[in-house]
């Protein structure tokens, strides 16, 4: 069919792309689901010995109860940030009109907050003078930055910096947030908005691997795109390309 060249020819190679499509999202799908059990198997391995634990011990219930209290606030953690990554996914987000400064601002002066324990100091440079309104929803894109702001806190250390960086173009935002931590192996850059991925390291936190498949989701709901890279000197650099309002505005004229 591939070899004729007419209508019939282009209803099948469209067709076989539908096909190709349709297998990879239902492979993804398959994937997620598998890797979702995976995780939620550990802590309820932990939950069920703790029970166990206390049945079998009334004297060490305490320690059972403050076992099962982390393990299910974790699970707990985790089927949130489920829930949100499928909300940023199928969720129409051009609901309402904010400001990206005041929120980037918001995100910051909250990581400032956490940041003041390792000793880690947070940079915020923009032009303030700017309107920086932004089409869509403003507490998904909050939670994509926190995600990609706390990342980087995670992987910096005493005496480091976070810079975020938010700058405009004529057709777009584009956020920077670059940090001094050791950065990403090369073969790895590609996957890390892939659900469950994590990067090992010393100082990183426990997590799920669910923070930048979030952004990336919210990202890309709101007509932008997310990429990574590491730096010369090391340290991280995510960016986040967002189309201005005011593009949007002008097209509908």
């Amino acid at each position: 069919m591939k070899r004729r060249h007419d209508e019939l020819s282009d209803v099948a190679r469209d067709f076989d792309a539908m096909v190709e499509r349709l297998e990879v999202l239902v492979s993804s799908r398959e994937q997620l689901l598998h890797d979702v059990s995976h995780e939620l198997r550990s802590p309820l391995a932990r939950l069920q010995l703790a029970i166990g634990l206390a049945h079998q011990n009334r004297d060490n219930i305490d320690t059972s109860m403050q076992r099962i209290e982390g393990e299910a606030a974790r699970m707990d953690k985790m089927i949130g940030e489920l829930l949100t990554l499928s909300r940023a996914e199928h969720q129409v987000v051009d609901e309402s009109y904010f400001d990206l400064y005041g929120l980037v601002d918001a995100v910051v002066n909250d990581a400032r907050y956490e940041a003041q324990v390792p000793g880690v100091t947070i940079l915020l440079e923009a032009d303030t003078e700017q309107d920086h309104t932004v089409k869509g929803n403003a507490e998904l894109m909050r939670r994509a930055l926190d995600n990609i702001v706390r990342n980087a806190l995670r992987f910096s250390t005493r005496e480091q910096t976070v810079l975020v960086d938010l700058r405009g173009t004529e057709r777009e935002w584009l956020l920077c947030v670059t940090d001094q931590g050791p950065g990403v192996e090369k073969n790895k850059l590609s996957s890390i908005f892939d659900p469950f991925i994590r990067i090992e390291s010393p100082q990183s936190g426990k997590g799920y691997g669910l923070g930048l498949a979030i952004a990336r989701k919210v990202v890309m709901a709101h007509g932008g795109h997310i990429e990574a890279d590491n730096g010369p000197q090391g340290g991280l650099t995510v960016r986040i390309f967002i189309p201005r309002w005011q593009e949007t505005v002008a097209q509908s004229h």
